[in-house]
């Protein structure tokens, strides 16, 4: 019955599981604890498979040897330090398989051979995590992965890629979602070249910080007559991270005009050459880099990509304003962080909202600017944010400072320096239906703090080291509110005890469906 008796005692099962010298196992109704939790817990597990997480392996085929042949998900950590090889035909032995996660450094993967895994839909190989530094130097044959014919996501994490050979991952029949992060190669060839002819591919990610320039694709390392152009003709996401962009070729990226994401350090002169790459538009663009940047020029970026939503480091906060912005119209969420940036923003021009007329989203953080005069200027009411986070600083919240804001249904101030709200502050938000104002500096709420906010359901107030005075009917015309967080509420050493009154603080409002924390 059983191969070899010293395996025979791995075939015990507990009340817990099977046992096993260097795997948990569960079944689908247990929680895997701490235990790896952020490899395995978060993958889906059927009622009638189990899970496997394995730590400490030297030897995959030694150290998991005996495990039952129902595993669904297995997930594996290798040894500090330890460098084995490992044949993808050993798992053919679990015909259930689906979900395969490998965390540590391989010195060589082999093929299946004759081998098959019929149902393994998902695999990540992980090597830069678990050493710790440095880059795997894994040898990968030529077509390794296409006898796994379900493989649809494949993740490679911290493999130098000039160690795997060029068609590496041709002829993998499904694979859609694909995500090559930390390759350690310099030469965006190296990735390109090996993903050009995976012809089923819906989603790819690449995050690749050693690449700092962005050449035409050159495959001659494929030895190949096939065309130089990948053609993905399914790609419905495209999602590329670089460090520091130093050159752009022309064309270098005409073979995907489209992309859904890309992030990368630009000076000035470089972005201006992304538009000359072939990229046709860019859903969201993300750029940062030592180099300010005025926003006239990243507004012609923006106009020529058609991109949609942008977060921006280090940019020339002087240089804004409502006609900087005019190329910019575009945008529907932007993202501002002047955190590194070498300018002061005691002055910052808040009328380039009003130049945004499709901004629904607005993010501007470690700027420094204690009275935003944001509707000072604004004569007519802004009809298109919705969504407004600001961590600037803010010292005081002074009455009819958001009242242009008509539309505005989310208003994020956590982490300011927040000491007094004038009454009717908020007056104008009639629309705003969520207000945090968690880690401020707030001692007192009045009876008028909060006046207008009529469509208010969401009111987060923690962390707000001395709240022990609340006015008598400070939150009665909230009629929307259902929850609001006070957090603790702290007393002053004379009062060793403070009563709220519930009732009177809120009035008729409160119902089963409100909740006070």
């Amino acid at each position: 019955m059983f191969p070899h008796p010293a395996v025979l005692f791995l075939w015990i099962q507990s009340a817990s599981g099977w046992m096993h010298p260097k795997c948990q196992i569960y079944d689908s109704g247990e929680d895997l604890g701490d235990f790896l939790k952020w490899t395995c817990n978060y993958l889906p597990r059927h009622v009638e498979h189990y899970t496997a997480a394995c730590e400490d392996v030297t030897a995959i085929e030694e150290d998991l040897l005996g495990l039952p042949p129902n595993i669904n998900t297995l997930c594996i950590s290798m040894k500090h330090g330890e460098s084995r090889s490992m044949s993808l035909g050993f798992f053919s032995h679990f015909q259930d398989l689906e979900y395969l996660y490998i965390e540590g450094c391989l010195t060589q993967i082999l093929p299946t051979g004759n081998s098959h895994l019929p149902n393994l839909q998902h695999m990540s190989l992980i090597g830069k995590w678990g050493t710790g530094s440095g880059c795997c130097d894994c040898h990968i044959g030529p077509h390794t992965f296409r006898n796994i014919v379900k493989l649809c996501d494949l993740t490679i994490w911290g493999y130098r890629l000039t160690a795997m050979a060029p068609d590496v991952f041709h002829g993998i029949p499904q694979l859609q979602r694909f995500i090559i992060s930390e390759p350690c190669v310099e030469d965006w060839s190296e990735v390109l070249c090996r993903i050009m002819n995976i012809k089923s591919l819906i989603e790819l990610k690449i995050k690749a910080p050693e690449i700092q320039s962005l050449n035409q694709s050159n495959c001659s390392i494929l030895n190949t007559k096939e065309s130089m152009k990948p053609v993905f003709n399914n790609l419905a996401s495209a999602d590329f991270s670089f460090g520091e962009i130093t050159h752009i070729e022309e064309g270098a990226l005409a073979w995907l005009p489209n992309l859904t994401r890309l992030t990368g350090a630009f000076s000035q002169e470089v972005l201006l050459r992304l538009p000359l790459s072939g990229i046709q538009q860019i859903q969201y663009f993300s750029c940062s880099g030592s180099n300010d940047i005025d926003f006239e020029c990243i507004c012609d970026v923006v106009f020529l990509l058609s991109i949609k939503e942008i977060y921006l480091a280090n940019a020339n906060i002087r240089s804004l304003s409502m006609s900087s912005v005019e190329l910019c119209t575009g945008l529907e969420y932007m993202y501002l962080n002047g955190l590194g940036s070498v300018h002061p923003s005691p002055h910052f021009k808040w009328n380039f909202i009003s130049s945004l007329k499709n901004l629904n989203q607005l993010n501007i953080v470690f700027l420094r600017d204690k009275n935003p005069e944001i509707c000072s200027f604004q004569k007519q009411p802004i009809t298109w944010l919705t969504k407004l986070t600001l961590f600037i600083n803010i010292q005081t919240l002074f009455a009819k400072q958001f009242s242009c804001l008509v539309t505005l249904q989310s208003l994020d101030l956590t982490e300011n320096l927040i000491s007094n709200i004038e009454d009717f502050a908020f007056l104008g938000l009639t629309n705003l239906e969520s207000l945090d104002i968690t880690s401020n500096k707030i001692t007192q709420i009045n009876a008028n703090t909060f006046f207008g906010l009529h469509s208010l359901t969401w009111l987060h107030l923690r962390n707000n080291p001395l709240i022990h005075n609340i006015e008598a009917m400070s939150f009665t015309h909230l009629t929307s509110l259902r929850q609001v967080f006070l957090g603790q509420v702290n007393n002053p050493l004379t009062e060793p005890v403070i009563k709220l009154n519930l009732t009177l603080i809120f009035g008729a409002i409160l119902s089963a469906d409100s909740s006070v924390h």
